[in-house]
């Protein structure tokens, strides 16, 4: 069974920055950049572990989606993931 992907307002709000931001300086590919990163989140139901543990943070992992780093936490008891954060890789690390 597949999990369930869940944003949180963080998540959302980061995400429409990073997409009002695109939109303003590559109207041409922004639709095919988000497609393929909401693609590669989806990825995420059948393989939960797939991306790399955040040193200091129990239970986030970051996802690379270049040039965003998508910040989550697994629940594997209830087969949730918990979108966090959509982060540029240039910015440090979010506070969780």
């Amino acid at each position: 069974m597949d999990f369930q992907v869940f944003y949180t307002e963080p998540a959302l709000a980061d995400l429409a920055a990073v997409m009002a931001w695109s939109w303003t300086h590559h109207p041409g590919t922004t639709e095919r950049f988000a497609a393929s990163l909401l693609n590669h989140i989806d990825l995420l139901r059948s393989f939960p572990s797939m991306g790399a543990p955040v040193h200091g943070y129990a239970g986030v992992r970051r996802l690379l989606h270049s040039p965003l780093h998508v910040y989550y936490r697994a629940h594997q008891d209830r087969r949730v993931i918990e979108i966090l954060h959509f982060w540029h890789g240039s910015r440090r690390v979010p506070r969780f």
